[in-house]
C-alpha cells in the first residue's frame, strides 16, 4: 500500500503537478461518510423520515516524517521532516488528490485539521492529517425567455415560469456544513460577527440539528442546558440573513 497526496494546477499556462508520497505508512485509517437523512416530527403520524443525500467522504490518519532512514519505511528518506511539514502547510488551502493504492480512495479532498509535533528527541516530526472531499458547487444560470406577449420570462430549474411582472427578487439562503470543532458561538462570530448570535442559528436549523445528536446516539443536542452543543461534521445549516 502507498498513499500519495498530489497537487495540481495551472499557474503560468504549463500544467504543472506536484506529488508527495508518505514515506512511513500509518498503522491504520479511518473513513468516515454520513448520509443527510432528516428526521421530522408530522403531527399525523410522528416522526418520519426524509431520505437525503450522500454526505461527505472523511479521510484521517496519523503517522510522522523520519529524521533518519528506517527499515520499515516506503521509500529512502529523500526530505528532512520540516520540509514535508513546509509543503503541506502550503497546500492546506488548495484542494489536492488523495490516494491509497490497493483501496477505492481516489478523491479530491481538502485540509480540515492538520496538526504536528516532535514527541520525543529523535528528531522525527509526527502529525495527524485530516482531509474531507471536496465537491465543488455547481451554478445553472436562468435562460431567459420571451413570452408570445413580448414579456420576458425566467425558466426556473423545475421548469416553471415566472414573468418580469412579478418583481419580487428570489432569496437564495446561504447554506454551510459543519466541519470538526464548529460550535454555534463561532459560526455566528464567523457569520454574524457576535458569537451571542448562536441562538439564531439553532433557532433556524433545530430539526436539522435535533436529528444529527439522534443520529450519533444523544437524546437531543444540549449539554448543561445549552442547545446546540453537539454540532457534528457533515450537519448542512442554513444561515439566516
Amino acid at each position: 500500500m502507498e498513499i500519495w497526496l498530489t497537487k495540481e494546477g495551472d499557474t503560468d499556462g504549463t500544467f504543472k503537478k506536484d506529488a508527495l508520497w508518505l514515506p512511513i505508512l500509518p498503522p491504520s485509517f479511518l473513513v468516515s461518510l454520513d448520509n443527510l437523512h432528516q428526521t421530522v416530527d408530522v403531527h399525523t403520524r410522528g416522526e418520519v423520515t426524509i431520505l437525503g443525500k450522500r454526505g461527505l467522504k472523511n479521510l484521517e490518519f496519523t503517522s510522522f516524517f523520519p529524521a533518519h532512514d528506517y527499515s520499515f519505511a516506503a521509500h529512502k528518506k529523500n526530505k528532512e521532516p520540516y520540509d514535508y511539514i513546509k509543503k503541506l502547510l502550503a497546500w492546506q488551502n488548495d484542494p489536492i488528490r488523495v490516494t491509497i493504492t490497493g483501496t477505492n480512495i481516489n478523491d479530491l479532498m481538502i485540509f480540515t485539521s492538520f496538526s504536528y509535533g516532535e514527541p520525543d528527541s529523535t528528531g522525527d516530526i509526527e502529525y495527524t492529517l485530516s482531509l474531507q472531499e471536496y465537491r465543488p458547487p455547481k451554478y445553472t444560470k436562468p435562460v431567459k425567455k420571451t413570452t408570445s406577449a413580448g414579456k420576458t420570462a425566467v425558466r426556473i430549474g423545475d421548469g416553471t415560469l415566472d414573468t418580469a411582472q412579478r418583481s419580487q427578487k428570489q432569496v437564495t439562503q446561504k447554506v454551510y456544513t459543519v466541519t470538526r470543532g464548529d460550535s454555534l458561538p463561532a459560526l455566528a462570530k464567523k457569520f454574524y460577527g457576535s458569537g451571542s448570535q448562536g441562538s439564531k442559528l439553532y433557532n433556524a436549523n433545530k430539526s436539522t440539528i435535533e436529528a444529527a445528536a439522534q443520529k450519533n446516539g444523544y437524546a437531543c443536542s444540549a449539554q448543561n442546558g445549552v442547545e446546540g452543543w453537539r454540532l457534528f461534521a457533515g450537519t448542512r445549516l442554513v444561515i439566516p440573513s
